[in-house]
């Protein structure tokens, strides 16, 4: 009994479950076309400039911000878009210039978001994780909005990408808003949110540092940063049996320091697929940093998350 309320004094108040969350009217994936057009792609939508910019976001009573990277070269078909997810603690520059994710993102033609998180950090508030009184949720959705009203996006090919705390922002969103999300990648946090068994799937690729020292992939061991004990592997699972994919994965290792799951036949063309980075630490694949390695471990070099992720949603 004691030790059961010792446990208790020590978990903290966390973020509540919203459950699915509905695309707006005229918003979300459209599964009866393969193309679905955003309102932006009226020849009366002014879209938004090529190049990067700041947008501003109200929110309630809060304004909140996001890089925008718009590609240089015009395009004659709506655009993919990609939410990309800064860590914990890192803003969406320092992210950006450490992933790359907007410059490659923009070299394949996707608009590329990189928002800021809220405070104290910067974090990002999910399912399960610790209490705030900020809705990071519905500032993904509004942001992701804005950009459909101003820029002619594939509304059938909107995507999310993050590493840490941003990774467990993906899976959030993937648990979410699977009505809106066509495919998610998170690298190093995935299990640093709630399961969510009842929503519906979505593409979904995990990469995660076998020796991660941060966010180990059995789950974290603090009681003050739930969820606690949360495994890679169950998150994994639980994102194959969503999408109706043969619970007994295909293995094969793509290079020597990568072991890949690939789940299989499943529904409605959905894929996931799970890296483990042998000897990995929480770092993003293929950006060696040695400051950053002092405290997160060694990097994969083996392969790029950058180009991994892509390759991924490239191929929805």
């Amino acid at each position: 009994m004691a030790v059961a309320i010792v446990a208790a004094a020590c978990t903290p108040p966390t973020v509540p479950d919203p459950g699915v969350i509905a695309p707006p009217a005229g918003g979300g994936r459209d599964p009866s076309v393969d193309v679905a057009p955003s309102s932006g792609c009226s020849p009366y939508s002014a879209g938004l400039p090529a190049g990067r910019s700041t947008v501003s976001i109200v929110v309630g009573a809060t304004t909140r911000t996001s890089l925008v990277d718009v590609p240089s070269t015009p395009s004659t078909s709506p655009r993919r878009l990609l939410v990309s997810l800064h860590p914990f603690l890192m803003d969406p520059q320092t992210w950006d210039w450490y992933s790359g994710l907007a410059e490659a993102g923009n070299a394949r033609g996707y608009i590329v978001v990189t928002p800021l998180g809220s405070q104290p950090g910067p974090r990002w508030a999910v399912p399960g994780g610790l209490a705030s009184d900020t809705d990071d949720l519905t500032f993904i959705g509004a942001l992701v909005d804005h950009v459909e009203q101003h820029s002619c996006i594939d509304r059938n090919r909107v995507f999310a990408a993050g590493f840490s705390a941003g990774a467990a922002m993906a899976q959030a969103l993937s648990c979410t808003m699977p009505g809106r999300f066509a495919g998610v990648a998170g690298s190093g946090g995935v299990n640093l949110t709630s399961l969510c068994p009842d929503s519906p799937g979505t593409d979904t690729l995990v990469l995660h540092g076998s020796a991660d020292p941060i966010v180990p992939p059995a789950g974290s061991q603090i009681p003050f940063t739930p969820p606690v004990g949360l495994a890679v592997a169950t998150v994994v699972a639980q994102d194959a049996a969503r999408a109706g994919c043969d619970p007994i994965p295909v293995i094969d290792q793509p290079a020597p320091s990568v072991h890949r799951e690939l789940f299989r036949h499943c529904g409605d063309g959905r894929r996931v697929e799970y890296l483990s980075l042998i000897g990995a630490g929480h770092t993003w694949a293929g950006s060696p940093n040695a400051l950053l390695e002092i405290v997160t471990g060694p990097t994969n070099t083996a392969i790029s998350a950058t180009t991994t992720v892509l390759d991924f949603f490239d191929r929805r």
